[in-house]
């Protein structure tokens, strides 16, 4: 007899995304955890985040670092309302739709979706760089060395599997949308936009059969309201507010904590160069579009930044190492985060390969250094020390500069009061920052983009990226894309470096000597890794312990255990 669960559907509620789409939108990674229906190339293991096998059974890049093979896993059907849908199966055609639609290359399909064309281009090439070798296999002819494409594939990333042969049965991109299908573990059945997405699973599936039958993520904006819904029993799993803990738990319901960090928080020194980048005619250039035309969008001037003073307080790694000691990170973590936040060291997570010991020495929260729980600056501040540094680099009497700071965050909630908190610990050493309030990391950039700001002495809160470094300073650190606001020299370095490696051991050597920089050079403010966590109906959720990664109690439900009748 088989066992089932007291309740056949998990529901969910969760804030919704800025971005809400049925299919893998290009960027968009939080919102295709709206649509498990999807499967990737590569898998993540759902605890420690290690790569492994999903439609890709094997991967492997010769020594040049452009040439990638991939095996195919065959016979896997696509689903639709749980069952398989004709005799769709997955093949080379559908990765390749997938790398077309994400390029925006080729012309055959019309999609809207590529909204960064230019850098998956620079990524993958366009269709006459990718090869159906006819034997269950593909490779992939890159345009330049790229050691990070099986991570740029995998379920990390919003590089989902579609169908090609239902793609031209509803009549492309519109028609999929509408009735979207996918080889994952669960098959969908509706949505509706800042709603309800509502999903089956799929019985005897290939890689996992969920062991709850059906699953409902409610998309809720107010925390309240989430935690109104857990303990009326109306929602089974809603994300941790951290100040809820003790009602949560005395109310009878428990929490789980994501097996790895899951949000880093930190802030950022906007730092221009005096010119913006040029290309040798004198026109703005990016190497992310394969032409080397400046992409649509792009705002920067060629030629010298209006505003730009090389007189600007935090040019001067002095200052941005006082404002480091200004801080008391203990004292945050116990206020925020009862004492429960992993110290941070920007882009480095201290269970990746590149890591150094040496850049965490001071004892962390539980007396560990290095790797094991370190400070980058000592827990305690050290305000005095702070001062000295102040007046030796000309600032006896402080100054004044900007924090930029989110005003709402949906894992974290208490950014905007800790924005507040180290403008206090500022104010103690004599530098005075105002706030000035963004309501999303893209009011943010458009400030950037402002020329009257590229002289500015501004920081704003920032969350590192994930990503391996050759992949994460392309975001926003490297003066030759045009379009950065942290343009450290030793970014463009990295950068360039990456384009040539060709080995890991030497690639793990470059990010150590940028991340070296990074840290004697105090280019940031870091200050804790915080744990996703979730609350959870223990009358209808066994367990939920996994990786939650930045993205929160949304995804891996087809491994969340249910209490059984």
């Amino acid at each position: 007899m088989m066992m089932e669960p007291v309740q056949p559907r998990l529901r969910v509620a969760f804030p919704p995304g800025n971005e809400q789409f049925t299919v893998p939108y290009p960027m968009s990674q939080v919102s295709e955890k709206l649509m498990p229906i999807y499967s990737h190339m590569v898998g993540r293991n759902i605890k420690t985040n290690v790569e492994e096998p999903q439609l890709a059974t094997t991967w492997s890049v010769e020594s040049d670092g452009k040439t990638w093979h991939f095996g195919l896993r065959t016979g896997v059907p696509f689903y639709k309302n749980a069952e398989p849908l004709n005799d769709y199966t997955f093949g080379a055609k559908d990765v390749f739709m997938m790398l077309d639609l994400q390029t925006g290359e080729g012309g055959e399909l019309d999609t809207i979706l590529a909204r960064s064309p230019g850098r998956y281009a620079s990524y993958f090439g366009g269709t006459d760089n990718w090869v159906d070798n006819g034997d269950d296999s593909i490779t992939l002819n890159l345009p330049k060395v790229n050691l990070d494409i099986s991570f740029l594939l995998s379920d990390e990333w919003s590089t989902g599997i579609m169908s090609r042969d239902h793609w031209d049965d509803v009549g492309g991109e519109d028609g999929y949308m509408d009735d979207p299908v996918g080889n994952g573990p669960w098959s969908y059945i509706s949505h509706e936009t800042n709603g309800v997405y509502f999903h089956e699973r799929v019985e005897d599936h290939w890689r996992i059969t969920p062991m709850f039958h059906e699953l409902e993520i409610i998309q809720i904006q107010e925390a309240s309201t989430r935690l109104a819904m857990l303990l009326a029993k109306e929602a089974d799993i809603i994300p941790l507010v951290r100040t809820q803990r003790e009602l949560v738990k005395a109310a009878g319901f428990v929490t789980f904590q994501s097996t790895l960090p899951s949000i880093h928080q930190g802030f950022g020194f906007v730092h221009f160069r005096e010119m913006s980048f040029c290309s040798a005619d004198g026109s703005p250039y990016s190497p992310f579009d394969p032409n080397g035309m400046q992409p649509p969008g792009r705002t920067h001037e060629c030629g010298e930044r209006e505003g730009w003073s090389e007189d600007v307080p935090i040019r001067d790694p002095n200052v941005r190492h006082a404002m480091n000691l200004a801080i008391n990170r203990n004292e945050i973590n116990e206020v925020f985060y009862q004492g429960l936040g992993f110290p941070l060291v920007d882009y480095f997570p201290p269970w990746r390969s590149d890591w150094k010991d040496e850049w965490a020495p001071f004892p962390g929260p539980n007396g560990e250094t290095g790797a094991d729980g370190g400070w980058p600056y000592p827990g305690d501040g050290d305000p005095a020390m702070a001062r000295q540094l102040l007046i030796e680099a000309g600032y006896p009497n402080g100054f004044e500069t900007t924090l930029d700071c989110l005003l709402t965050h949906k894992v974290v909630p208490e950014w905007p009061d800790i924005c507040e908190q180290i403008v206090g610990y500022w104010s103690e050493i004599g530098i005075s920052a105002n706030l000035d309030w963004s309501d999303s990391f893209g009011s943010f950039r458009t400030k950037t983009r402002d020329p009257s700001h590229n002289g500015a002495n501004w920081l704003w809160s920032a969350s590192p990226s994930l990503d391996p470094p050759c992949n994460a300073i392309t975001y926003s650190m490297v003066w030759e894309l045009g379009q950065a606001y942290r343009e450290w020299p030793e970014a463009s370095e990295l950068y360039m470096r990456c384009a040539e490696i060709t080995n890991i051991p030497e690639r793990i050597a470059a990010a150590q000597d940028f991340a070296d920089a990074w840290t004697s050079n105090h280019y940031s403010v870091p200050l804790v890794w915080v744990f996703a966590e979730a609350a959870v109906n223990p009358e209808v959720v066994e367990e939920y312990e996994v990786n939650m990664l930045h993205m929160g109690p949304v995804r891996y439900h087809e491994h969340t255990t249910p209490v059984y009748r």
